[in-house]
């Protein structure tokens, strides 16, 4: 009978239970996990935005086919609904009737590869991509119980590889993922040979413009110049927006849009309104080069003639001449510089599958309940991080926001601030739910003519490195195009974080504080630890004092030397103040 209560009579000395039966009998059936495993890898394999934007959509759509073929009489449990906002996440958590998990398992890694086939089109096939992998646990002891040993299970399974050896008529490997053969007369404009899996990449990436690293690095410089009333900006910047319209006249179809982000402002003034779209890479004066933009671009002259080429190089010349006065102007005016810097910020969940399997944790709740919940958090999480990194305040733009993990990048000058801002809303989300949950952060700082694949791949390292310090933890890095200048890794701090933004804003103009500083205090480091924290925070405050740092700065630095990795602290801040984080 549906709704019935059954009711058990403990000893007196035990308080009455009241269980419902259809309640329970809801809880009794196969549990399922399925996950699509590599999606990190298969992210990182990316050389420009637009790749790295549809990778992580490609695998939201694959996501979303393990999710769909969840039909009733089964149900989802994690994430516990469709229409949770969030990102479909790559790992599923259903229950199945009792005997048709491996149909349902089946059925779901049936829906990723028939959703992946519709996206091949007529690209042939690559053995080894997607991979599902599932494990079924039967009911005993109840969902707690299946939950722990399907956690074991999945351990095992993920150490399993699937291997396909079909022969290949292979003449290159792809140049994008390095993993799968190359097809035939796919060579690209930059000499690029593609597999299957890259041309998939590649047709959803380049009809949508998605911003490139200069668009994200310039964001706020441009979002400055939109905003702004100042009659010398305005003049300076109209003159810079008919250069681009020149070039744009006399160009054959050079790509002068894709810097749209969430959070640009709208023009204050009608005749600016085109720098809110432009791509970024036209705010720097070296991108107006004709040979540059002839390599890059693959820029041609509308009319193919001297006249036609006359006309290209006037367009270049003015262009040059008018971000060289603009970004002149608005440092001379204090407004936010241009920096060729930009941040890859990532952030992932500490242990949380091991906390979802502490039944303390759900104090009391039933445990697929609490789970429910918790899949509703995180959906809340993901989401007010998109909403913050996407603000006008931070002007970011973000690759995947998953609730437990994120990928985004953002300019440099709003990149710690939003990192923190994401930190907060993932404890807000999570705080009733999962108490003790807690994200670790990278932050890691690029030049725009970085590989980007390089610089994925540095981040996730990264990541670990900050995991390795502690839970949370977070790690701060530069790298310059030479290669790495400093890493800073701890804890998380918000006070350690406070010290470093204060020493960002205590460096002298351009970030000129004497290296002498760094190189003394990295070479004195042992003495220094020798003293007792009054003495040696009194020691580092005179020695930034003596190189021209403001009694704020000195102190900031003074309290960070509690950590023996101050000096790369001093390192990173001091790069920051020169690129103009402020």
């Amino acid at each position: 009978m549906s709704g019935d209560i059954e009711v058990t009579v403990q000893p007196d000395d035990e308080p009455l239970r009241v269980e419902e039966s259809h309640a329970r009998r809801e809880l009794e059936g196969d549990l399922v996990i399925a996950a699509i495993p590599g999606v990190q890898r298969f992210i990182a394999e990316s050389r420009r935005t637009a790749d790295l934007f549809a990778s992580s959509g490609l695998i939201s759509e694959l996501a979303t086919a393990l999710l769909g073929a969840v039909q009733e009489p089964a149900a989802l449990v994690l994430p516990s609904s469709l229409n949770l906002g969030a990102g479909a996440p790559n790992r599923v958590v259903a229950l199945a009737p009792v005997g048709r998990g491996q149909e349902l398992a089946e059925e779901m890694a049936g829906a990723v590869r028939r959703c992946w086939e519709e996206l091949l089109g007529d690209a042939p096939a690559v053995e080894g991509f997607p991979i599902v992998q599932w494990v079924v646990v039967p009911p005993g002891g109840g969902y707690e119980s299946q939950w722990s040993r399907a956690q074991r299970l999945l351990a095992q399974r993920k150490r399993i590889r699937d291997f396909a050896f079909p022969p290949q008529q292979q003449k290159r490997v792809c140049s994008l993922t390095g993993r799968w053969p190359a097809n035939e007369n796919t060579r690209t404009l930059h000499g690029e040979f593609l597999s299957s899996v890259a041309l998939v990449k590649r047709r959803r990436g380049q009809p949508t413009g998605f911003p490139s690293t200069w668009s994200i690095a310039s964001a706020p410089y441009r979002a400055a110049l939109l905003e702004t009333d100042d009659p010398r900006v305005v003049r300076c910047a109209e003159n810079f927006v008919d250069a681009l319209d020149l070039l744009d006249a006399e160009s054959g179809g050079l790509p002068l849009k894709g810097g749209a982000l969430p959070g640009m402002p709208d023009a204050a003034i009608d005749s600016l309104r085109r720098l809110r779209e432009m791509e970024g890479a036209y705010c720097a004066p070296q991108t107006w080069d004709v040979e540059y933009l002839r390599r890059e671009y693959g820029l041609t002259a509308r009319a193919p003639n001297a006249d036609g080429e006359a006309g290209i190089s006037s367009a270049c010349g003015l262009g040059q001449e008018a971000a060289k006065k603009l970004k002149e102007l608005v440092a001379e005016l204090g407004l936010p510089r241009l920096s060729p810097y930009l941040a890859v910020l990532v952030q992932d969940a500490d242990r949380l599958g091991e906390k979802l399997g502490n039944a303390e944790l759900a104090r009391g709740e039933p445990m697929r309940q609490w789970h429910a919940r918790v899949s509703r958090a995180l959906a809340d999480a993901g989401q007010w991080q998109r909403d913050a990194i996407e603000s006008r305040e931070f002007l970011g733009k973000v690759v995947y926001a998953g609730g437990d993990d994120l990928l985004a990048l953002l300019p440099l000058s709003t990149a710690i601030t939003a990192a923190r801002r994401s930190f907060a809303a993932f404890q807000r989300a999570t705080a009733d739910v999962v108490p003790g949950a807690s994200v670790s952060t990278a932050l890691l700082f690029f030049h725009v003519s970085s590989s980007l694949q390089s610089v994925v791949a540095a981040a996730q390292s990264l990541l670990d490195k900050a995991k390795e310090r502690g839970r949370p933890g977070i790690a701060i890095s530069v790298l310059l195009r030479g290669g790495e200048r400093a890493s800073w890794v701890s804890p998380w701090d918000e006070e350690a974080l406070d010290q470093l933004v204060t020493l960002v804003g205590a460096m002298g103009d351009e970030g000129a504080l004497s290296a002498r500083l760094a190189i003394g205090l990295e070479r004195d480091q042992e003495e220094l630890r020798s003293l007792d924290d009054d003495w040696r925070r009194m020691e580092v405050a005179r020695r930034a004092i003596r190189h021209g740092m403001t009694e704020s700065g000195a102190q900031a630095l003074a309290e960070l030397s509690a950590d023996q990795g101050y000096v790369d602290a001093l390192l990173v801040a001091r790069f920051l103040a020169a690129e103009g984080a402020r």
